[in-house]
C-alpha cells in the first residue's frame, strides 16, 4: 500500500450511526444499540457522552417522545452550553393534527400529523404516539406497541382526510361520523420506531346534502412494510341530524333494556312449591 494511504479515521460516539428517542415507557425497547429513552439521552448528555466541537449527533424521533421531552433535551443541552451537540428533528411532533380534525380534546390523544396528499385519493401521515395517550395509559407488553394504538391511528386517519379534503370547509370540526364497517389485519409487530399511516379513499358519495359515505383503505407502514392493514366504511352526518338519530336510538335503548330488566324480575310461575 502507499505509504500516503491514511487510516480512516474513527468515528466518535456523537458521529456514529443516527440515534432513536423514545419515550420512558419504552425502556425494554431501549435496551437495544442505537436506542435510548429520554431519560438516557438526558443521563449522557450529563456524562459528557457528546462533547461539544465534535459534530453533531443525529437524534431520530421514535414513538413516545412529546414536545415536553423534546425541549427537556434541549434545555439539558444548553444548560452545559451544548446547544449544537445534538441536533433533534421534531418536524413532525410540531405539524401534528389539530383537534378540529382529529375529533380529540387532547393534544396527547392525537396519534397522526396533518395528512399530506401523495395523490389522487391518497394521503400520510406520521404516526405520533405519546407516552401520555388515552390507549397508552393502562396497557403495555413487551417492547411492541398495542393494536388498539393502530386502529385508533386509522380512525383519527380517516376522519382528518374527510375533513380536511372532502367536506365541505364551513363544516369543519362539526361533521358526526359513524363507521359501518371496520375490518384490521395485523400483519407485523409495531415497534416504538418511525412509522405512517397511509390512507386511500376507494369511493365517496353523497345520497343527501345530511351525510356523507366514504369507503377506504388504510396501512400502518413501518421499515418498510405494513405492520396492518385496515379495510373501512363511514358515513359522516351533518351534526344535528345525527344528533336527532342519536336521541331517538337513545331513547329505544333505554325501554329496551329496562323492559328486559323487568322480565326477568317477575317470577317464573305464580305456582307455589312446597319442598
Amino acid at each position: 500500500m502507499s505509504s500516503e494511504m491514511h487510516e480512516a479515521p474513527r468515528r466518535t460516539e456523537a458521529e456514529a450511526a443516527p440515534l432513536f428517542l423514545v419515550g420512558d415507557v419504552f425502556a425494554e425497547f431501549a435496551r437495544r444499540e442505537g436506542v435510548l429513552t429520554v431519560s438516557q439521552l438526558a443521563r449522557r448528555i450529563r456524562e459528557g457522552a457528546f462533547p461539544g466541537g465534535s459534530g453533531a449527533a443525529s437524534v431520530t424521533l421514535g414513538q413516545g417522545v412529546s414536545p415536553f421531552d423534546v425541549q427537556f433535551i434541549r434545555d439539558t443541552l444548553a444548560r452545559r452550553g451544548l446547544t449544537d451537540a445534538v441536533v433533534i428533528d421534531d418536524r413532525a411532533l410540531r405539524d401534528r393534527a389539530g383537534r378540529e380534525i382529529a375529533h380529540k380534546h387532547r393534544a396527547e390523544n392525537v396519534l397522526i400529523s396533518l395528512p399530506r396528499q401523495t395523490g389522487p385519493g391518497s394521503f400520510e401521515s406520521d404516526l405520533l404516539v405519546d407516552s401520555g395517550n388515552e390507549v397508552m395509559s393502562d396497557h403495555l407488553t413487551g417492547q411492541h406497541m398495542q393494536g388498539m394504538l393502530v386502529m385508533e391511528a386509522g380512525r383519527q386517519m380517516f376522519i382528518a382526510v374527510a375533513e380536511q379534503h372532502y367536506l365541505p370547509p364551513e363544516t369543519v370540526g362539526k361533521n358526526y361520523f359513524v363507521i359501518d364497517t371496520f375490518a384490521t389485519r395485523y400483519r407485523n409487530f409495531l415497534f416504538p420506531l418511525p412509522a405512517t399511516v397511509r390512507c386511500t379513499i376507494l369511493s365517496h358519495r353523497s345520497p343527501h346534502r345530511t351525510r356523507t359515505t366514504f369507503s377506504c383503505e388504510l396501512a400502518v407502514l413501518q421499515g418498510g412494510g405494513e405492520a396492518a392493514v385496515m379495510e373501512v366504511r363511514f358515513t359522516a352526518f351533518d351534526t344535528q341530524v345525527s344528533h336527532a338519530k342519536e336521541t331517538r336510538a337513545a331513547e329505544r335503548s333505554l325501554q329496551d333494556t329496562a323492559a328486559i330488566l323487568a322480565a326477568a324480575k317477575q317470577p317464573e310461575s305464580a305456582d307455589v312449591r312446597i319442598a
